[in-house]
Formats: C-alpha cells, sequence, structure tokens
C-alpha cells in the first residue's frame, strides 16, 4: 500500500497541470542560457580585440608625432618615460591580438598574466567594477586575486588552454559558477514550486482519500518524499543537460581545476587565499543541496496543513527562502546579539559557504562548512517536531473540512 500510494502520488506533481509548463518554462531558461547568455557573457578578462586593435592604431599614431618632434625621451613634467612605457603596451598588445586571434590562448593567458602580475591596479583601479558596493576597492581586489590565482593554475597544468577555460564556459566552470552565485536559490525554488500544493490538491477528493487505509501523518510523509524524489529528478535532469549543452560547445573541463577559497580574514592579501579542486568544490556543495530541498519540502507540509492554498504556500516557502535577503548587508554580523552563523538562512545560498565567500562578503570567520551542517540538520529536526505535532492537531478530520 505504501509503495502504490507513492507512486499515485508521484505521477499526480509529475503529470500536474500547473508543473508541466514550469518544467517547460526551466528547460527553455535553461537552453537560453547555455545556448545564448553564458556564451556572450563579458566580464573583466573578456579581451576586446577590436579595442585593442583601435588602441594599437592610436597608439602608433602618438609614437610616430613623438618620434617627429623627438619626444621620446623621459617627460619633464612628470618624470614619466612616456614614449618607452607606449612601446611597452604596444608590444604587449599586438602580442595579445595576434595570439587570441591566432586562438593560441596558452600564449595569450601567459601574456595577460604577465600584464597582471603584480600590478593590481588593473583591477583596483576600474571603477566600473563592483560600482554598487558598499566596499569597491576590496571587492575589486578579492576579484584580482582570485584572477590570478586561477591563471597559475591554468598555466602549470599539463592540459590545454582553451577558450572555453580560459573564460570559465566549459560545463564543470560553469556549473561551479552557477552554484556560487545564485543557483542554489534556484534549485531550492524549484522545490518549493513543486512540493507547494502537494496537500491543497486533495482536497478537492476529501470524500475519496479519507477513507484510505493508512495513517495521517503516513501519508504526509509518502506525500513529501514523493515531491522530494520528483525535485531531485528535475534539479539533477537541469544539471546534467546543462554541463551536456556547455560541454558541446566549450568541452567538459578538468575535475582537478583549482577553486579560489577563503580560508583566513586577517590581511587580505594572498596569505588569506588557498585552493580546492573544483571535483571537491562540487562534491561538498552539491550534497547537501538534497537535505536543503527535503528541509523546504518538509516546511512546506507544515504550510499545507496550516494555510491550505498552495499560493499561500508558495509565497510563504519562497519568503523564508529568501528571508536573508531581507535583512543582509555587508556589515551585518549579529541579530539580537546572535551570531549570524546560527541562523539556518545563512546556508540556504550554500555554494558561498564552501569557497569561504559568504565569510569574505560577511568579513567573519564564523561561518564554517562544519557549522552549516550542523544548523541545517539541527533546522530539520525542528521541523520534524513541529510537522508531527501540527500533524496531530490538524488531522485528517479536520483538514479536509470545508
Amino acid at each position: 500500500m505504501n509503495w502504490t500510494y507513492f507512486k499515485h502520488e508521484f505521477l499526480i506533481t509529475a503529470r500536474s497541470r500547473r508543473n508541466v509548463p514550469f518544467v517547460l518554462f526551466i528547460g527553455a531558461l535553461l537552453l537560453g542560457y547555455c545556448l545564448i547568455m553564458l556564451p556572450n557573457e563579458k566580464t573583466k578578462e573578456t579581451f576586446d580585440v577590436e579595442w585593442a586593435k583601435s588602441y594599437l592604431s592610436d597608439l602608433e599614431v602618438e609614437q610616430k608625432i613623438r618620434e617627429s618632434k623627438g619626444n621620446t625621451g623621459i617627460v619633464h613634467m612628470t618624470g614619466q618615460p612616456v614614449y618607452a612605457n607606449n612601446d611597452y603596451y604596444y608590444r604587449l598588445y599586438h602580442a595579445m591580438v595576434m595570439a587570441h586571434e591566432d586562438r593560441n590562448y596558452f600564449r595569450y593567458l601567459y601574456l595577460r598574466h604577465f600584464q597582471l602580475d603584480g600590478n593590481s591596479w588593473e583591477y583596483v583601479g576600474d571603477y566600473n567594477l563592483f560600482k554598487l558596493s558598499p566596499f569597491p576597492g576590496k571587492d575589486r581586489e578579492h576579484l584580482y586575486y582570485q584572477t590570478i590565482m586561477r591563471y597559475e593554475n591554468y598555466l602549470t597544468q599539463d592540459y590545454p588552454v582553451t577558450y572555453g577555460l580560459m573564460y570559465e564556459k566549459t560545463g564543470l566552470q560553469a556549473l561551479t559558477k552557477f552554484i556560487q552565485g545564485y543557483g542554489v536559490y534556484f534549485l531550492l525554488f524549484c522545490a518549493i514550486y513543486f512540493s507547494s500544493d502537494i496537500l491543497s490538491r486533495d482536497r478537492k477528493y476529501r470524500t475519496v482519500l479519507q477513507g484510505l487505509p493508512l495513517s495521517w501523518y503516513r501519508q504526509l510523509n509518502l506525500k513529501a518524499f514523493s515531491a522530494f524524489l520528483y525535485s531531485l529528478i528535475v534539479v539533477l535532469a537541469t544539471i546534467v543537460i546543462g554541463v551536456l549543452v556547455l560541454t558541446i560547445q566549450f568541452g567538459f573541463g578538468h575535475f582537478d581545476l583549482h577553486v579560489p577559497i577563503m580560508i583566513a580574514q586577517q590581511t587580505f592579501n594572498p596569505e588569506d587565499y588557498d585552493v580546492i579542486t573544483i571535483s571537491t568544490y562540487l562534491g561538498k556543495t552539491l550534497i547537501v543541496i538534497p537535505l536543503l530541498i527535503f528541509l523546504f519540502i518538509r516546511l512546506n507540509v507544515v504550510w499545507g496543513l496550516l494555510l491550505k492554498n498552495e499560493w499561500l504556500v508558495l509565497l510563504i516557502g519562497s519568503l523564508v527562502l529568501f528571508s536573508e535577503r531581507l535583512y543582509f548587508t555587508r556589515t551585518t554580523r549579529e541579530i539580537y546579539a546572535i551570531d549570524i552563523s546560527l541562523f539556518p538562512q545563512t546556508y540556504f545560498d550554500f555554494g558561498k559557504i564552501t569557497d569561504g565567500e559568504k565569510n569574505y562578503l560577511l568579513n567573519t570567520e564564523t561561518i564554517t562548512y562544519a557549522k552549516g551542517i550542523a544548523v541545517l540538520l539541527i533546522t530539520v529536526a525542528v521541523i520534524e517536531i513541529l510537522l508531527f505535532i501540527c500533524s496531530r492537531i490538524i488531522n485528517k478530520r479536520r483538514f479536509y473540512r470545508v
């Protein structure tokens, strides 16, 4: 009977008129991201060949004018060897353009690393980066260190440097960036959506379902587990299809690529950084996503018992998911004298926990991977207790009462 009911609930969820269009929307969004958005994404490190050629052309004209006037030495008013500096940049950018056009990405990356190494002003002085950040200088330098560490890794490995590898567009790199960004929020919202109606939809058939030879609490568990399995399948399919589409375009990537992480918040220099492999990062992060999905589905069952309306459950579940954004600032490290690391909302975006990014954003060292697992497990335990109590107070007869 348990298996029959579980299968019945799973098929209802899979064939739901709410869920099927949403899954199609996810598919369209995924293909749009993989085929349009990511391939055309521009970052600080995107090399604009046309701009570089225009810069070289202007620089060549300026050099010829200086040569004709004999202004090839040090400028007396500034004390700077402008002609020599221009010659250096001309040779550098000319070599970078040639390497990029010849698709010799190893040589291009070597030249770019040579340009950046020891020259953090290339990032710190770019005032278009992090314009809305409360700490733009800190964030620019943070990105600079991460970029240098990635480039050093690419240049010292045995595998070839490709376009996709250099610009983080391979399947594994794109998945890592997705999780480091707001990807976990998206995956959890899918689970909230799929499980928001698992109770309310039965109120249309209350006379049929009230006589099932299953306890009320067991029915709630089977409904939750069916939604949990369906959510995991959709999440897994989304990840696999996305990685596959990007692999076809840019390659799969390599599991031993380095992911920069922050290990301390002391000097904000390279000493505070370390690296882990992509395989380690993805393993430590993806293993927590089922726990988060389970947490929100069980919480949705509680909301379903209390609210009895799928749209209210979806609204409240989404508010809980994004509740951290209501109080999050770069200086919030305590709420009512309680450390921010003790709140489960801190760990919903778990991609930023594994690489230490959350600690960096809050300038703290109290948010750790182990503490995150512990807090989430305690939260699940509390939700299980609440669900058990609610199932006793709002029994089957009371729930189906109009």
